[in-house]
């Protein structure tokens, strides 16, 4: 049997991330762009959440893709033409020395080693380095980045329709709640989606929410942040299904979406609390106000990370609406010296402004796409073609 022309190879660490972001460019590279690809998983109960369609079984045929559970008695398999270590995760020994043994008859499979995204200073000059290696194979870092020269982020190639379809009528919003059994958001209220992490800063999001002038509907979706609220509430017994009155807020535990839903509740949303790379590119995609709060490290590495971010994506700009993001970005994560007074008035001022948001989408759609560049790579790899960096890359909206 031929080799598929992908292998991603995905661990599951913690949280969906990892394998969230592995699917979906699985699903892109074989759905927009025709590609073989083979997904090679460890933990098929965390593929389950996000696609339910997903079995428990060794080898299954998921969305035309030929998915593998990586267990610790790898079998051999011939190696693809390119193959994609997701986030430093090694690839069984045995999967090396096949692609070793290949390099004997055939082209040396690209290797890849995806990172996690990054805007900081020193992605530049790594996205793109080879790293040779002692068994004479190379390996190609591939970093995703708002910064020029970078790997962008992913992107299917009908998502900002299917979003511009979902906005407007108001029926399609409508349809889509009735068949997730999601409540509608209250007329002419501020809807906000909250997932994150556990979060200390919970309980003052939703006092300041609580005693707003006008009405507020938030979705959480059941994950870590559950747990803060029913500690902030002590209310253990909450789950999902449940609806919370307070004050003015109208709090909704929702289910775990599957990935695929997922952005319908972002477009939905006047503004979007979002975890981790996956939920953050998609706040970004749809072209909303959204607060991250970013994975949190013991040496606190990601408070650099966030400013990172906050640089390229806002690009130095001083329209008041961005002190306003900048600083609850910064209270979300737990920046030293950083707290928010209010709320509720903050984000009030991130809404009016809305159409910056949109727009800053629109500019960072034009610049190259991750599995675009990815397939660019993997064709001149097997020309033996120098690759250069991308471009097309413009600044931040006025």
């Amino acid at each position: 049997m031929t080799a598929p022309a992908w292998d991603i190879f995905c661990a599951v660490i913690d949280n969906y991330g990892d394998i969230g972001v592995c699917w979906r460019l699985a699903h892109i590279l074989r759905h927009d762009h025709g590609q073989s690809v083979r997904l090679i998983v460890d933990d098929l109960d965390a593929l389950k959440l996000l696609v339910p369609a997903a079995q428990s079984s060794a080898r299954q045929e998921l969305h035309g893709i030929d998915v593998r559970h990586w267990t610790t008695d790898f079998p051999e398999v011939s190696p693809a033409d390119a193959v994609i270590e997701a986030f430093g995760c090694a690839l069984p020994a045995s999967y090396v020395q096949a692609m070793r043994a290949r390099t004997q008859h055939q082209a040396q499979p690209m290797w890849i080693n995806l990172e996690y995204m990054s805007c900081e200073d020193w992605v530049p000059g790594v996205h793109g380095q080879i790293s040779m290696l002692a068994h004479g194979l190379k390996k190609r870092f591939f970093i995703p980045s708002l910064l020029p020269g970078c790997g962008g982020l992913l992107r299917e190639k009908n998502l900002l329709a299917e979003r511009s379809a979902f906005i407007t009528p108001p029926e399609r919003q409508k349809a889509w709640c009735a068949q997730w059994n999601i409540p509608l958001p209250s007329a002419s209220s501020l809807t906000l989606s909250l997932f994150a992490y556990e979060n200390a800063r919970l309980g003052a999001l939703l006092t300041s929410l609580s005693h707003a002038p006008r009405a507020v509907t938030a979705y959480l979706p059941q994950s870590r942040l559950l747990n803060s609220l029913r500690a902030t509430l002590n209310r253990p017994e909450l789950q999902a299904g449940d609806t919370l009155q307070l004050g003015n807020l109208q709090l909704h535990i929702i289910p775990f979406l599957p990935q695929a839903e997922y952005d319908r509740l972002l477009w939905l949303c006047d503004i979007n609390f979002v975890r981790g790379e996956e939920s953050l590119t998609r706040a970004l995609w749809a072209g909303k106000p959204f607060i991250w709060q970013i994975y949190p490290t013991d040496d606190q590495a990601h408070h650099a990370k966030l400013e990172a971010f906050l640089h390229a994506y806002a690009a130095d700009e001083t329209a008041e609406h961005l002190a306003h993001l900048h600083a609850l970005m910064r209270d979300w994560n737990h920046i030293p010296d950083v707290c928010v007074a209010e709320f509720y008035a903050s984000l009030l001022a991130l809404q009016a402004a809305c159409a910056w948001y949109t727009r800053r989408m629109e500019q960072v759609a034009q610049r190259p796409e991750l599995t675009q560049q990815l397939l660019a790579w993997a064709n001149r790899a097997q020309n033996q073609v120098a690759i250069p960096p991308p471009t097309g890359y413009n600044a931040a909206p006025k």
